[in-house]
């Protein structure tokens, strides 16, 4: 008796001690991890935005592939998980503020797997699967898109009605589509669509603005950058792209990091000076523009260490062209 007692206590070890360990913020199941190598999240509160409390949560966010961004938004609200839409891969994640500011934003990543479903609110400090990495401010943080005209920079914020849909949600590619109408840059009104992607196994994403309708008015160009927090520039060329990168010090929390935005030199892309932003404008795009932005964080899976590797990686990221670009 007492030995059918000892085995029967050790079969219920035995089972407890291959038991999978409670999820923690950052895992991620390894059937999951083995499939799939980019997603698109837009989680949002289930119910409707209220201006009134902008920090309420009261339940699970629920994944959404369409939304109509509220008119009345607040900046920093919970309605929306990360404040915005997040394009993830096994390098790194980019997200965007869904509000009026319509910037760009980097959570750097040691680990491999997807994770950014699992994170919390909070995602500014450095965790075990990584951080947000970079301070925005006023600036085009990395890489949003923006117009210039008569000398000034306008950011897509001012329009009549914005939509976000996740138009793929892939296992080596994620694409979110934002649909800007009435569209306000100055005096001028536009219809815009930006398409964002981001593919397996690269540190870029690419932006595809395109009108739907006509080209841009006379004296209006296509534009973007990143945030000035170093003053230091690199202006670099490929045998088909231009870029601006820097590297150094300028991490949210003071770390190595390098950023960059590069595009063909078809569309004569041309730096100017801006009191926030390194800035590209594109002289010769009326109608639509591509071009790409990365990050290199010291601590992320990129391998990156220094300026000379953040420029080795710049220009590699110039060379991948995609099924139907030119």
């Amino acid at each position: 008796m007492k030995q059918n007692k000892l085995l029967l206590w050790l079969l219920i070890a035995a089972q407890f001690s291959c038991a999978p360990p409670p999820a923690e913020e950052g895992n991620q199941t390894a059937e999951t991890a083995a499939t799939k190598k980019t997603q698109a999240l837009l989680l949002t509160q289930d119910f409707p935005f209220d201006p009134a409390d902008k920090d309420k949560v009261t339940g699970d966010y629920v994944a959404q592939t369409r939304i109509v961004v509220p008119s009345n938004l607040a900046t920093q609200s919970k309605w929306i998980m990360f404040e915005g839409p997040v394009l993830e891969n096994d390098l790194i994640a980019y997200r965007y503020y869904a509000d009026s500011r319509h910037r760009f934003d980097i959570y750097g990543k040691t680990v491999t797997d997807l994770v950014m479903d699992t994170v919390s609110w909070q995602y500014h400090d450095i965790m075990n699967w990584g951080s947000d990495v970079l301070k925005v401010g006023n600036s085009l943080g990395l890489g949003s898109p923006a117009i210039w005209h008569q000398d000034s920079l306008y950011t897509l914020s001012e329009c009549t009605a914005k939509t976000i849909e996740v138009i793929e949600n892939g296992d080596d590619r994620s694409l979110i589509r934002t649909t800007f109408d009435g569209l306000k840059i100055g005096e001028e009104t536009l219809d815009l669509i930006q398409d964002w992607s981001l593919d397996a196994g690269v540190s870029w994403s690419e932006i595809h603005l395109y009108l739907k309708n006509g080209t841009l008015p006379e004296g209006m160009f296509f534009a973007t950058g990143f945030v000035k927090h170093l003053p230091e520039l690199t202006i670099g060329n490929t045998d088909t792209y231009a870029y601006l990168m820097n590297w150094g010090e300028q991490s949210f929390h003071h770390e190595n990091m390098g950023m960059a935005v590069l595009a063909e030199k078809v569309y004569q892309p041309v730096s100017i000076e801006d009191e926030w932003s390194h800035v590209y404008i594109f002289e010769k795009a009326p109608q639509e523009i591509r071009y790409r932005f990365l990050a290199a964080w010291e601590r992320d899976n990129s391998g990156v260490k220094d300026a000379e590797g953040f420029r080795h990686l710049v220009e590699q990221s110039g060379k991948t062209q995609r099924d139907g670009q030119k």
